[in-house]
């Protein structure tokens, strides 16, 4: 490590601003060696010298007191591909490990690769953003953005390597959902229920009567199954064939099965060969691929009955919507349906026009007893309260 001097840097004067220059500890982590090199900073656009002295010397202070660390000086590449990549990544579960390689590649990588860890400012990742945003990126795309980079410097400065995470509290546009998750009609799933074949049929029915990921559905296996005692264990995940465990803690979870699914399931595995022990297994004994089995079976099956196509988180939102409208508390759901947190299972609870009349229909009995109770059934064109 460079030794500590102290110092008190030059000031001078740029435009309307005040700059301040002055040396900063350095080290390279691949060779060891510590150095010096000069930093910049604006100080801003203060009357006098003596003002902008006087902010020069409280930035230098935590330095000039041996509190702020030598801050490395290899690039943001370097850090993910000797560091990050190796070290940090293979801790995260398989989905998060392929999310923060594709967006560093693909976005974080042309940004800031070539910049040195220390030279990476709040001002830059903002402007990052602000850009991403013009090209129409979501809002949920630019958190992501956001937040791989967070982890990344966030890393570095638990390691002491960086003073500050520069990416953290980077402000973002408002949240908004522009893809949502439609639950299924009743005579939807009458219809795809009596259309869809094996293992696709079974798949839906179990998707939309227990709550589970389509992940967690697809890596059941048949010792999972518990029918004696109507219920099923749910201890793996399954990702574009990569098995782990589930999301969260909390999803590793037992679920009871109605009573009417038993016999579907009884059914299911006297006729269908389960090999390799997975309940839905494909023609290469491995668990089947969600997307194989939406363009293969399910979308076919809806273009044929006229019912729009729909993605597999579908039938989470389904299930809660129907328990949530007809009175299974949002704790109930929330462990049915392995959320961490209530407000996320509020999301997936959308609320039934029939459950909304009801609702309006009992405060209008309480305020106007005296009053006929409308119903889609009524004669409109009628006030009924006066």
């Amino acid at each position: 490590m460079a030794r500590r001097r102290y110092q008190k840097g030059c000031i001078f004067r740029r435009g309307a601003n005040w700059v301040l220059r002055y040396r900063a500890d350095t080290f390279d982590p691949k060779s060891g060696t510590a150095s010096r090199t000069h930093r910049s900073v604006v100080l801003g656009p203060v009357a006098t010298k003596k003002e902008a002295r006087c902010l020069a010397d409280a930035h230098l202070q935590p330095l000039n007191v041996g509190r702020q660390r030598p801050q490395a000086v290899i690039t943001l590449d370097e850090f993910w591909n000797d560091y990050f990549s190796r070290m940090v990544l293979p801790n995260l579960k398989y989905a998060t490990q392929a999310l923060y390689a594709c967006l560093f590649r693909a976005h974080l990588r042309p940004a800031f690769g070539k910049c040195r860890l220390s030279e990476i400012t709040r001002a830059q990742v903002q402007l990052f953003i602000s850009e991403k945003q013009r090209q129409e990126y979501s809002p949920q795309t630019l958190r992501h953005f956001r937040n791989v980079l967070s982890r990344i410097l966030g890393t570095a400065v638990k390691w002491g390597w960086l003073p500050t995470n520069e990416a953290q509290g980077a402000d973002l546009p408002q949240m908004e959902r522009r893809r949502i998750a439609r639950p299924l009609q009743p005579h939807e799933i009458t219809k795809l229920s009596s259309t869809l074949r094996e293992p696709a049929r079974t798949v839906f029915v179990l998707g939309l009567l227990t709550g589970l990921r389509i992940g967690e559905l697809l890596a059941l296996r048949v010792e999972d199954l518990d029918l004696t005692n109507a219920r099923l264990h749910v201890r793996l995940n399954v990702y574009c064939g990569h098995i782990g465990t589930p999301k969260t803690k909390g999803s590793t979870r037992t679920i009871p099965l109605a009573v009417a699914l038993l016999a579907d399931l009884h059914r299911y595995l006297q006729d269908t060969r389960t090999g390799a022990g997975w309940l839905f297994p494909s023609a290469a004994g491995t668990p089947l691929r969600e997307r194989n089995l939406l363009r293969r079976q399910v979308w076919p099956a809806c273009d044929r009955l006229g019912i729009p196509r729909f993605g597999w988180h579908s039938l989470r939102h389904t299930f809660s919507t129907l328990g949530g409208n007809n009175g299974v508390p949002m704790p109930t759901l929330q462990s049915l349906l392995g959320h961490s947190s209530l407000e996320t299972t509020m999301l997936y609870t959308h609320p039934l026009e029939a459950a909304q009349r009801e609702a309006v229909n009992r405060v209008a009995m309480i305020l106007f007893p005296s009053v006929p109770i409308f119903t889609p059934d009524t004669a409109g064109g009628k006030d009924l309260i006066n």
